[in-house]
């Protein structure tokens, strides 16, 4: 299996992941970005293609549920 990286690559798009994967990568995100840089959240198209992704498999609640966990950010959280 291949782990989902960010941003997506050519040989593992997005449409690749499984559910579980699209909620990890984008609690992930959300935690990395959500809190300074909400700019960068909106403005992504990989944030974007995400986002789709989850809306077209109907996990957008599972999705709405997520929450700025800094403590699934990267290892620069302080």
């Amino acid at each position: 299996m291949t782990t989902p990286s960010w941003p997506p690559r050519d040989d593992h798009p997005v449409e690749d992941w499984t559910d579980d994967e699209l909620i990890d990568q984008y609690r992930y995100i959300k935690a990395e970005f959500g809190g300074g840089d909400s700019d960068y959240l909106d403005n992504d198209d990989n944030v974007a293609a995400l986002i789709q992704e989850i809306i077209r498999r109907g996990l957008d609640d599972l999705a709405e549920a997520v929450e700025d966990d800094r403590s699934s950010a990267g290892p620069d959280q302080d």
